[in-house]
């Protein structure tokens, strides 16, 4: 009697669970959104505000759409906090959603003290010594400035830059009513700025530094719906004078044979053209969400009257004749960075970046003689980090964040014919943000490895 009763029992769970599975999945709840309702700050930052949302008023919305539409606007670089919330509408099934913000403040800041420990000594500084001094570096640096809402969504910006010099810019959001945004800008600085050339540009790993020079850019970023969309850049950074240095030094007896270029009339151009999908929360202190993208880059430096100089174990600097050094690579990359919440304080992050492209130089000093060929790259990189929010405080009329954290990331890079360039990073540090800046104090050991031929 009991098996009989057991196995009733059995046949009726059995059936139970082949109705349910039989039953068609239940889809997300939709909202009909009437208006769209931005609290919390002017008229001006509230249209650029409802036009990054992306929703169209009059139409259904999932919960997870109406989320991501407020993380987009939680990434706009005014915005310091954003939520959202469903108000009742005129009538039934209809409802008003209501966006409340925090934004910055009008002047801004974002300063940075970075400590640095290398496994060798580098060139980072024009300085011909070699020793343990130049195995560490402190940089202290910020920047200040101050943004103005100009017309119905517009945004004009001026800074002084410890790094670029002085500044000015112009957005333009929702261009055509569109989503449509493009920024321009335009920096100059007096002295010694430095770029450092990826592989494919300069094979030796080497740094100009331009005495004097004046930089213009501009980006487009087109929404394709959801969080898609296209991005283009464009930058060229231009000076009347530079100093080649290679960033690894060339060990010969204990000392550094002291070679670099001298040049004039200094270009530097990139471009940049990806696919974008970006669901993360927050543009400076994300807890959720990926970031993918995919797409070519290109690049071009060039100068003329470069003067190539050798300074000998004893006695004054040689000069082996002039030229007037370029190249230009073209490169498909993608990348990605993933961040899960651990706990509402704690967010663990994971990235990847890989690479592949080809370059052509002409005139180059490519291992101490004059280059004229073309080159095949790749580069790979891997990293993970944590973050731990020590503090948080979102009381009314003030917000504010203090964040420890830390990352460790590898890569190399690869040029056909050479070594690979691998490095090896770790860093902490703690990040603090209001809503007049950020300041970081960051600590990281960078080991960088390259035989020579």
């Amino acid at each position: 009697m009991k098996l009989r009763t057991l196995a009733g029992i059995a046949l009726l769970l059995l059936g139970a669970l082949s109705a349910r599975s039989q039953e068609p999945p239940q889809e997300p709840a939709r909202f009909l959104i009437e208006t769209i309702t931005v609290e919390g700050t002017k008229e001006a930052a509230a249209n650029i505000i409802r036009a990054e949302t992306l929703l169209e008023k009059g139409k259904t919305y999932s919960e997870d759409q109406l989320r991501q539409a407020v993380y987009r606007v939680h990434r706009l670089p005014f915005v310091l906090d954003a939520s959202f919330a469903l108000r009742k509408g005129s009538r039934r099934g209809a409802y008003e959603l209501v966006i409340e913000v925090q934004t910055a403040r009008w002047f801004f800041f974002d300063d940075w003290i970075r400590a640095f420990r290398f496994n060798q000594p580098l060139d980072l500084e024009d300085s011909f010594r070699t020793d343990e001094s130049m195995k560490s570096s402190l940089d202290l640096g910020g920047l200040l400035g101050a943004r103005l809402f100009v017309g119905r969504s517009g945004v004009l910006f001026a800074a002084l830059d410890s790094e670029e010099g002085a500044q000015i810019g112009f957005t333009r959001y929702d261009l055509f009513h569109r989503g449509i945004l493009v920024s321009a800008g335009y920096s100059r600085d007096t002295c010694c700025i430095r770029e450092v050339l990826p592989l494919t540009l300069d094979p030796d790993f080497a740094s100009w530094s331009f005495n004097s020079s004046q930089k213009v850019s501009l980006s487009v970023s087109v929404p394709l719906g959801g969080p898609q969309s296209i991005q283009l850049s464009a930058s060229e950074r231009t000076g009347d004078h530079g100093i080649r240095h290679e960033v690894l030094f060339q060990q010969d007896g204990g000392r550094r044979n002291g070679r670099f270029l001298d040049a004039s009339d200094l270009s530097y151009r990139r471009a940049e053209a990806k696919w974008v999908w970006d669901t993360s929360d927050d543009p400076l202190v994300p807890h959720r969400g990926l970031a993918v993208s995919a797409g070519l880059e290109a690049s071009r430096f060039a100068t003329r009257n470069a003067a190539l100089f050798e300074a000998a174990s004893a006695g004054p600097f040689v000069t082996f004749g002039s030229s007037s050094p370029r190249s230009e690579q073209v490169a498909a990359a993608v990348s990605a960075i993933k961040y899960w919440p651990l706990s509402p304080r704690q967010t663990l992050s994971a990235q990847t970046r890989v690479s592949a492209g080809r370059s052509r130089l002409d005139d180059v000093d490519d291992q101490g003689g004059l280059s004229h060929r073309s080159l095949k790259s790749y580069s790979g990189s891997a990293g993970v980090g944590y973050a731990f929010t020590l503090r948080r405080s979102r009381t009314p009329g003030e917000l504010s964040d203090l964040r420890l954290e830390s990352n460790i990331e590898a890569g190399a890079e690869k040029v056909l014919t050479r070594n690979p360039l691998q490095r090896f990073s770790i860093s902490t540090g703690l990040v603090f943000r209001n809503a007049w800046g950020r300041v970081r104090l960051l600590l990281t050991y960078l080991n960088l490895a390259r035989e020579r031929p």
